[in-house]
C-alpha cells in the first residue's frame, strides 16, 4: 500500500491533468433581433484534445414556431489552441427562421461526443450540455398591423379559373391561387381564398401544395390553394375579390395585391321525373294522410253537423232572424209578409214596444192600400224602412250596452 501511494505522488502532474480533459462545446447566437421569417445563423462548435473516431451527435434545435434548415456543408472541421495545445473538432451551422415574434428560448440541449481517451486512445462517449440559447424575433414597425403577416423581399399572387362561368346545375368551376414568395419560406403564406357561405355553391377545398427552394441561404417557394365549386341552384353569384397586404423588406413599405372577383351565372336545375322510390313514398304518404283525414271526418263530422244544425236553429229562433225577415219583406213591399214578420219579431224581442213607430207607418200603408182611392204609398214605405233601421240600432244598443266612460 505504501508503494502504491509513493507511485501516485511521483507521477508527473501534467499527465494527471490530461486524464481529466473533456470535450468543449460552445455556441454562437446572434445578439441582434431577427426579423420574423428571416434566417438567424447559429453555430455550435465541438473541440476535443485528441480526435473523434465518429462525428458528434448535434441537437436538432427544432421547436414550435421555428423553422430549422441546415445549409449546404453545414458541418466542417475546425481547430483551436486550448491552453497552448491544438484541439481539433467539428462545427455545425444552423439557419433558424422564427415564424412569429417573441423570444425563442431553447431548453436543455446536449451534444453527444465520442473522442479518443488521451491515455488509452479508447473511444469514450460523453454528453456535453450546451449553454443557454435565446433568439429575439421581431416584426418591422411598418408591418405590425398586417393580418395575415407576410414579410418578404418579393411576393406575387396569380389566379387561374378552370371551367365556364356559365354553369349548369351540378357543373363545377375551380379557383386556383398560386402565391410565389421570395426571401422567406412559403409556409408563412396563409390561405388566401376566403370561405364563402353561398346556398348556390358548394365548396370542395383541396390540401394546399408547397414548394420550397434555397439559394445561398435565401428561401423562396410557392403555395398553391385550390377550391372546386359545384352549382347547387340557379341564379347570379360571384367568387369574391381578394386583397392581400404584405411588407416588402427591400422597400420597407406595405404593398397590396388585388385579385378580381369572378361573376357566375348558374342555370336552374332541369326537371327530372321522380323515380320509383319517390313515387312509392308519395303514395304511402298520400294513403296515410287520406286515412287520417277520413278518421277525422268519421269522428268529428257528425258532431260538427249537429253543432251546425243547433246553431242554425238557435239563429232562426232569434230576434235577429226575425229582424232580417222583416227587412226583406219591407224591401219587397209585401204588406202581408211584413205584418207576419213584425209579429214574429215582437214575440221574440225583449223590447216589443219599440215597434210602435213602425206599426204606425204600416197602418198608413194599409189605409192607403185598402181605401177606395188608391194613393201612392212610396213615401210611407221609405219611412217604414227608416223606422226599421232605427229599431235595429236601438235593439243592438240595448242588447249590448257600452260601459260608462267614467265609472
Amino acid at each position: 500500500m505504501r508503494y502504491l501511494l509513493f507511485l501516485m505522488l511521483i507521477l508527473p502532474v501534467p499527465l494527471m491533468a490530461q486524464t481529466e480533459l473533456q470535450p468543449q462545446v460552445s455556441a454562437e447566437v446572434p445578439t441582434e433581433p431577427v426579423t420574423v421569417g428571416q434566417p438567424a445563423i447559429v453555430r455550435i462548435k465541438v473541440l476535443v484534445p485528441t480526435f473523434m473516431p465518429s462525428p458528434p451527435v448535434f441537437p436538432s434545435l427544432e421547436q414550435e414556431n421555428l423553422l430549422v434548415r441546415l445549409p449546404e456543408r453545414a458541418s466542417g472541421p475546425v481547430s483551436e489552441t486550448v491552453n497552448g495545445e491544438t484541439w481539433s473538432g467539428v462545427q455545425r451551422s444552423y439557419r433558424l427562421y422564427p415564424l412569429q415574434a417573441g423570444q425563442v428560448v431553447f431548453g436543455a440541449q446536449d451534444v453527444i461526443v465520442t473522442f479518443a481517451d488521451p491515455d488509452t486512445n479508447a473511444p469514450t462517449q460523453v454528453s456535453v450540455s450546451l449553454p443557454e440559447l435565446t433568439l429575439n424575433a421581431v416584426v418591422p414597425k411598418g408591418a405590425r398591423d398586417l393580418d395575415p403577416l407576410i414579410i418578404a423581399t418579393g411576393f406575387e399572387v396569380d389566379q387561374q379559373i378552370e371551367g365556364s362561368t356559365e354553369m349548369e346545375n351540378g357543373g363545377a368551376i375551380t379557383r386556383r391561387l398560386t402565391s410565389k414568395i421570395t426571401g422567406t419560406t412559403p409556409f408563412l403564406v396563409p390561405e388566401l381564398i376566403p370561405e364563402i357561405q353561398n346556398p348556390l355553391l358548394r365548396a370542395y377545398p383541396k390540401e394546399p401544395r408547397f414548394t420550397e427552394s434555397e439559394d445561398r441561404g435565401i428561401l423562396s417557394g410557392q403555395r398553391v390553394d385550390e377550391i372546386t365549386y359545384l352549382a347547387q341552384d340557379g341564379g347570379q353569384t360571384e367568387l369574391p375579390p381578394i386583397s392581400v397586404r404584405w411588407y416588402n423588406l427591400e422597400t420597407d413599405q406595405v404593398e397590396t395585391i388585388d385579385i378580381e372577383s369572378v361573376e357566375l351565372t348558374l342555370a336552374p336545375p332541369k326537371w327530372q321525373p321522380p323515380g320509383a322510390e319517390s313515387i312509392l313514398t308519395a303514395l304511402i304518404w298520400f294513403a296515410v294522410l287520406g286515412l287520417a283525414f277520413w278518421g277525422v271526418l268519421r269522428f268529428f263530422g257528425p258532431r260538427i253537423k249537429t253543432w251546425n244544425q243547433m246553431r242554425q236553429k238557435k239563429y232562426q229562433e232569434s230576434p235577429e232572424f226575425a229582424l232580417n225577415v222583416l227587412t226583406t219583406a219591407l224591401q219587397e213591399r209585401d204588406f202581408s209578409k211584413t205584418y207576419s214578420a213584425l209579429e214574429m219579431w215582437k214575440a221574440r224581442s225583449d223590447f216589443p214596444e219599440m215597434a210602435i213607430g213602425l206599426e204606425r207607418r204600416l197602418a198608413k200603408i194599409g189605409a192607403a192600400k185598402y181605401s177606395t182611392h188608391k194613393e201612392d204609398s212610396g213615401a210611407d214605405w221609405a219611412a217604414a224602412i227608416s223606422e226599421l233601421k232605427a229599431l235595429g240600432q236601438t235593439q243592438r244598443h240595448l242588447s249590448d250596452p257600452l260601459p260608462p266612460l267614467n265609472p
